[in-house]
């Protein structure tokens, strides 16, 4: 099945006014102003090719992350990344680990390529890494971690990862560490995936610009594994897969630490304070470590279109594997006092 985005704001707001979106995670401060500026600047060039390999912004993020550049591909979103894996490794008959539920696309990525998804049930809200092991077999081509999970909010910590990484043998599956959200963890027992990659070559590491960069709307995501995984990955990318704009505002957006900085501050104390009010009303949820809650809901169809009659948007936990839940991605304080008013009438 495709991956459902759900309808534009732009059509929401056109047919119901004002809407305030806290049902795709996105970052409620916005883009750095130096990355609007950056863009602003580099808009009457639009007319030129942009750079195929995506060189300046590869460099940038090596010198970040303490990689080479050729470890590093960069892609029209993390979505592409799962693409280009799925064209130059997955084939029919391979399986595909990919813990159930989760982010829809690394399903959908499988099916496409012919290749089997074994599926690996959540322990309640959190991975269950025992699980995902003995699910390999000698037909595993990858397997599917992401960490924060999304829709769970739940990390996989240090120890059980490298756990699973040790116990998967000299040869082992491709393991997709997903980190979309990790701008957002506190948990000291958080590992960086990129230090473990040293260890182990295997793993490939995804990571955007989407969330703590606010770059949602441009889709720059990029990957880090060994310099032979991206090679691979490389030759089945098609040429100019990241816009001239995109490119542009992700290297003003590396370059402003100040503004990922403030976001990710300003995420984990409203984090704080929504956790805190719903608690006290009785919902039920998992700590999150991302920039959204899964909040078990007695009504949650009544609860979502009493918040959307109000112009506030969250997503339909049914949709992404959680029944009588609704993922609220965290928003300005004003929202979030708005959001609990409604709940307290529901």
């Amino acid at each position: 099945m495709p991956y459902e985005a759900g309808p534009s704001l732009e059509s929401l707001e056109h047919e119901h006014g004002p809407q305030v979106r806290l049902s795709a995670n996105e970052n409620p401060l916005g883009a750095s102003p130096r990355v609007v500026a950056a863009v602003a600047r580099e808009a009457s060039r639009i007319h030129l090719y942009p750079d195929g390999g995506s060189t300046a912004l590869r460099e940038a993020l090596a010198r970040e992350l303490g990689v080479t550049a050729a470890q590093i591909i960069v892609a029209n979103g993390a979505d592409e990344l799962l693409t280009l894996l799925g064209l130059a490794a997955f084939e029919p008959g391979d399986e595909i680990v990919v813990p159930d539920p989760s982010f829809e696309p690394y399903a959908t990525v499988t099916e496409i390529a012919g290749a089997d998804v074994v599926r690996s049930p959540l322990a309640g809200y959190h991975i269950a890494l025992e699980d995902v092991r003995r699910r390999v077999t000698d037909r595993t081509k990858a397997i599917m971690l992401c960490s924060p999970h999304n829709p769970a909010t739940t990390i996989v910590r240090r120890g059980p990862l490298l756990a699973l990484l040790e116990a998967l043998g000299d040869d082992p599956p491709i393991v997709v560490l997903d980190e979309a959200y990790g701008d957002f963890v506190d948990d000291a027992e958080y590992p960086d995936g990129v230090a473990v990659l040293a260890r182990f070559p295997r793993l490939l590491v995804l990571r955007t610009f989407s969330k703590i960069a606010g770059l949602a709307g441009l889709r720059v995501g990029y990957a880090v594994g060994t310099e032979e995984t991206i090679d691979r990955l490389n030759r089945v990318r098609a040429p100019y897969n990241v816009n001239r704009l995109g490119q542009v505002a992700a290297l003003a957006a590396i370059e402003d630490r100040e503004h990922r900085e403030k976001t990710r501050q300003f995420v984990l104390a409203e984090r704080a304070y929504l956790t805190q009010e719903l608690a006290s009303r009785g919902f039920l949820f998992p700590p999150s470590q991302a920039n959204f809650l899964l909040v078990k809901v007695a009504d949650a169809g009544k609860a979502r279109e009493a918040l959307a009659r109000t112009g506030i948007l969250v997503r339909d936990g049914g949709a992404v594997g959680f029944p009588g839940h609704l993922r609220i991605s965290i928003g300005l304080r004003e929202t979030s006092e708005r959001l609990l008013a409604v709940l307290d009438t529901v």
